[in-house]
């Protein structure tokens, strides 16, 4: 008699050491010093995927929930779910594996995803037992043909495409999946198995993504979507995107990311659904990332109209050389540009910068700095350029010998800790460009009062006391890569 109160239960594993952890099916991962709390919304709509197939389902954040291991150990163990599926971070390995490590010792079947993953399947079946199967890039398809055919007990699995997995000891990587061409055809995610109370941005407040598609036109070195989308556009219809806002709408949620690495890259979509919003009359704040190629003045105008109060580019670096050297196709003219645009229509802007790409110099970092401040964002992102394995940053520093010796996975994080060392510019060279980035763009006076203008609240209150902890450590730390590697061989 099967015992199991679930039949797939899926799971945001705990993070390491009480850490903020950003963990998705296309992100590679990173701590977070601004308490982010990532919706887990992959995890919803593979969910969604396979209750249609006939499955009971249910999903446990243990981030947003701030469930403990031992916590979570023991749900798993009440729930006693026939498969455990999860992502699968570089910045957390070992820590993730914990979870198949546990429900295949209480009789489960143990299913892996994400960019690690997709790099690396048959590293990850050969190095953690532990995993039973591994589904490469996107898994709502595969995982659904996979689990159907595990249940007809068949026994060979070689012609499911898109997974890896062992015939009898040896570990096999199956043929490529085609990716899905039309998103629409999916169902929506099972938005109702989140804790969506629980998902946190800062001066924000409690908000969900929307997925707005697949994949970008661009292929940035650095970017993950070239691992897990290969730059295969594949945008979800206003329509689809609408319904989905009016349904956490009813839900509670007055908060909305659309979650696309650009998303304003099909202008014409985006155009539609700000007019669906727009005459709904639908009060929705939303938000947004996107490349500062794919803005103009008429669309950010209408995005504004229809509730936009955010939009996050990826400027990067205010060096030509460093934007040509990654690929990303983009000016220091426009970044300007883009920035300026955004802001006079009434919209935040909020920026990315990196440190550390192929090119950087004390010189190149000194002027990123000095555009950050200069620029008319409200928030600046700086971050640690990290070569995730599976992009061609990685396979740069590979060939180039800039890879830090015995650096661990875990160690690629680009919040905390640089991987490549140019000789010209170490890796704490870096590290102290991201300290210097923080300290002297938010210890101004428009940042500052930004930040005071959202203690309106005690729990506001608590949150902005805990990053201001997280970025002390920062500004106090000299943890460098090269101290972990020596921890690590003591």
């Amino acid at each position: 008699m099967n015992s199991s109160k679930v039949d797939i239960l899926f799971v945001n594993q705990p993070s390491p050491d009480k850490d903020w952890i950003i963990r998705d099916i296309n992100r590679s991962g990173r701590k977070t010093r601004e308490h982010m709390i990532w919706p887990q919304t992959n995890l919803a709509w593979e969910a969604a995927v396979m209750r249609d197939a006939g499955f009971t389902v249910q999903i446990i954040d243990s981030v947003a929930s701030r469930l403990s291991w031992e916590e979570l150990e023991l749900r798993v163990q009440d729930l006693k779910p026939r498969y455990v599926v999860a992502n699968v971070i570089s910045t957390t390995l070992n820590n993730d594996m914990r979870l198949f490590f546990y429900a295949k010792a209480q009789g489960s079947i143990t299913i892996a995803h994400g960019p690690h993953i997709t790099d690396k399947p048959l590293e990850s079946l050969r190095d953690f037992p532990c995993v039973d199967y591994c589904v490469m890039n996107e898994a709502e398809e595969a995982l659904r043909e996979l689990i159907l055919e595990i249940e007809k007990g068949t026994g060979d699995l070689g012609h499911i495409l898109g997974i890896a997995w062992r015939r009898g000891t040896e570990p096999v990587r199956n043929g490529k999946r085609p990716f899905i061409a039309d998103l629409d055809s999916l169902p929506s995610p099972a938005y109702e198995l989140l804790p969506l109370d629980k998902y946190y941005m800062p001066f924000f407040g409690n908000y969900v993504f929307i997925e707005g598609g697949r994949g970008c036109p661009y292929r940035c070195i650095y970017c993950r979507q070239t691992v897990m989308w290969e730059s295969r556009v594949r945008n979800r219809s206003a329509e689809i995107l609408f319904k989905e806002v009016k349904q956490l709408h009813d839900l509670g949620m007055k908060h909305v990311m659309f979650h696309h690495d650009t998303f304003t890259a099909d202008r014409r979509m985006v155009m539609r659904l700000c007019e669906l919003i727009i005459e709904s009359g639908l009060k929705i704040k939303w938000c947004c990332n996107t490349h500062v190629a794919r803005v103009d003045e008429e669309l950010v105008g209408m995005m504004k109209k229809a509730g936009c109060w955010m939009i996050a580019p990826g400027f990067e670096t205010a060096d030509q050389t460093i934007l040509d050297n990654v690929q990303k196709r983009a000016t220091v003219e426009q970044n300007i540009r883009a920035a300026h645009m955004i802001h006079n229509a009434g919209i935040e802007v909020w920026g990315y910068f990196m440190f550390g790409n192929p090119g950087e110099t004390h010189e190149t970092i000194r002027r990123t700095i000095d555009m950050a401040k200069e620029l008319p964002i409200t928030i600046a992102n700086f971050a640690i350029a990290s070569p995730y394995p599976g992009t061609e940053f990685h396979r740069q520093a590979e060939a180039n010998g800039w890879l830090v010796k015995q650096a661990a996975w875990e160690d690629y994080d680009q919040n905390y800790s640089p991987v490549v060392d140019y000789g010209h510019l170490k890796p704490e060279d870096i590290y102290q460009a991201l300290k210097t980035a923080n300290r002297e763009f938010f210890f101004r006076p428009k940042p500052l009062l930004r930040i005071a203008k959202e203690m309106k609240s005690w729990p506001m209150i608590k949150s902005l006391f805990g990053i201001t902890l997280s970025y002390l450590k920062l500004f106090l730390g000299k943890e460098t890569v090269q101290k972990k590697v020596r921890e690590r061989a003591a």
